[in-house]
């Protein structure tokens, strides 16, 4: 843990506060050494659809941040990710629940060490030339791996793990078991 360790403040209107949310593990099962190549492959976790829309009614923003090297790989086209996205979009749009004010996502391999992918900057940046109001040190990123507590850590956000096997590591401020857990201590 951190010497320096944040909270969410308690009495604090969120309504002006950003959230980037990554995808896989923390909106989609994870897959070890695999990818959501098609709609088949992207199975929603538990609870996911009406988690979101809870943190659409609390944040201001809410903004999915995701690596995608998939697409780098070439295992998967950017079409492929579009049909993965959309059944996402689908499943909210069910449900009444708004898809989030924007996405983004990084194709590039991990050795590219590009600017957008995740923990470097590029994707949080893009967001707030979008909407120039962001303020990171009012922004929350609730990610499963080291790579979006870092990039957390690197924009001044409050870095929220969700809890995945795969990754052992212990630079969050606050650690839950899904996106509905979290939103259960945001209410």
């Amino acid at each position: 843990m951190s010497e320096h360790r944040r909270y969410l403040p308690s009495k604090v209107d969120y309504k002006r506060w950003t959230l980037f949310l990554d995808r896989d593990g923390v909106i989609n099962q994870y897959l070890p050494a695999d990818y959501a190549k098609t709609k088949d492959d992207f199975i929603l976790n538990n609870d996911v659809v009406e988690a979101i829309g809870e943190l659409k009614r609390i944040f201001h923003r809410v903004v999915m941040v995701t690596n995608q090297q998939g697409i780098g790989k070439e295992v998967m086209s950017n079409a492929d990710l579009e049909n993965v996205h959309l059944k996402l979009f689908n499943s909210l749009k069910e449900k009444g629940v708004s898809y989030f004010d924007s996405a983004f996502y990084a194709p590039y391999l991990k050795a590219d060490k590009h600017h957008w992918r995740k923990p470097s900057t590029g994707m949080m940046l893009k967001s707030q030339e979008y909407f120039p109001e962001i303020n990171f040190n009012e922004s929350v990123m609730v990610g499963d791996s080291p790579g979006d507590m870092e990039l957390a850590q690197k924009m001044g956000a409050i870095r929220v793990k969700i809890r995945n096997p795969e990754f052992d590591f212990d630079n969050q401020d606050y650690t839950y078991t899904n996106l509905k857990e979290f939103v259960d201590c945001m209410s």
